[in-house]
């Protein structure tokens, strides 16, 4: 699979947190992956979430260690809405994280994974944009869970 370049910064589209071109790239793989979050696929995505974060596949082994931190704390969430322990997020958070946390895990996405290392900057960018917009939300679940923001970059 050909990686596209981006027409205003000249590298792989999506993977520039700079350029605007490449997070209006990145946004919209993930308000495409966020159309495909049910209440019935959240927990879906929570487990497959976990058995990634288990077992991570050879490629997700060179990702950065924050990233792995912060999909952690996507799978806590959407476990805890999933088992219907956590229903105080609103339905928005939930569908971007799901959303986020779709995106990361699937090996082909903008710049496949295992184009080491700049497959994983499309999956930073999504997770940052996703990180970014629920935070104040993922902070009250910090505190509802009784767990310090602060270890998961909050």
């Amino acid at each position: 699979m050909k990686t596209r370049l981006c027409p205003a910064c000249g590298k792989p589209q999506g993977s520039n947190a700079i350029c605007l071109s490449c997070r209006d790239a990145a946004a919209k793989e993930l308000a495409l992956a966020a159309r495909d979050v049910t209440d019935a696929s959240v927990a879906a995505r929570a487990a497959a979430a976990g058995r990634f974060l288990d077992r991570p596949p050879w490629y997700a082994r060179f990702a950065a260690g924050r990233l792995l931190t912060r999909m952690r704390l996507l799978r806590m969430v959407l476990g805890d809405y999933a088992s219907g322990a956590y229903v105080k997020a609103p339905w928005r958070t939930v569908a971007i994280c799901a959303a986020a946390v779709g995106y990361v895990i699937l090996p082909f996405d903008l710049i496949p994974d295992f184009i080491v290392p700049i497959g994983w900057t499309d999956d930073l960018l999504v997770l940052a944009f996703a990180w970014g917009t629920v935070k104040r939300e993922l902070r009250a679940y910090c505190a509802w869970k009784g767990v310090s923001p602060a270890h998961f970059g909050l």
